[in-house]
């Protein structure tokens, strides 16, 4: 695991190590998702997000599942997992 620091700019603007845009294969003009989570914030690459939630797009079509209706089951199962953990 690597550790570095940054400084957030004025427009709010932050630099990614160079050893974390390596590792992760961030290149200029990459889209990240910035997500705000209750263990700290979490910075991926759009395309993995895409790829992890790609069985479940599969699963939402197949069982005809809206987007809202999709997320509120997200949210039941995740309630659950931490439930483990506490």
């Amino acid at each position: 695991m690597y550790v570095g620091t940054s400084t957030v700019t004025s427009k709010g603007q932050l630099t990614i190590p160079l050893e974390i845009r390596k590792k992760e294969k961030l290149k200029t003009g990459s889209d990240v998702l910035i997500i705000d989570t209750e263990f700290g914030v979490l910075i991926k690459k759009s395309e993995d997000i895409k790829a992890l939630f790609s069985p479940f797009e599969r699963i939402a079509k197949k069982e005809k599942l809206s987007r809202k209706k999709l997320i509120q089951e997200v949210e039941k199962e995740k309630l659950k997992t931490l439930a483990l953990f506490k």
